[in-house]
């Protein structure tokens, strides 16, 4: 839910800009510049415009699905009961996945890694695991 409230707040950002750029050309045309001058500069603003919204939405995108990973490693990890996912912390950036926390021995580190690896759209897996002594 707060993944699409990020998106909708960047949309809303980007068409204020929008409507800024569209009420300074309005302004233009009220003092009477020439016709072709401002539909150029519209065509200009359009494009701008155009080239923001689909940066926010890629960006966007990106944001959900790395909040999608994340979702789908911290699930899976709560599939094993013999790993506590409670000490285990996950953080997805551009499909890579950040591992950090405690585990009992080597094997559960070892399998820990495997479990993430398995995932879709984990491009790789950095762990600062350590084994609780």
């Amino acid at each position: 839910m707060k993944n699409i409230k990020f998106a909708h707040s960047l949309l809303a950002v980007v068409l204020g800009s929008v409507l800024a750029s569209s009420s300074a050309l309005a302004a233009d045309l009220s003092a009477g510049k020439a016709l072709e001058s401002t539909e150029q500069k519209i065509d200009k603003s359009v494009d701008i415009a155009g080239k923001k919204i689909d940066d926010t939405l890629q960006k966007a995108d990106a944001y959900l699905d790395d909040s999608a990973i994340t979702t789908k490693v911290k699930a899976k990890l709560l599939e094993h009961k013999s790993i506590n996912s409670r000490d285990i912390s996950v953080k997805t950036e551009k499909g890579v996945v950040y591992l950090s926390g405690f585990v009992k021995n080597k094997h559960q580190a070892a399998k820990l890694a495997k479990i993430v690896h398995g995932i879709k759209g984990v491009k790789s897996v950095k762990s600062t695991i350590e084994i609780k002594k």
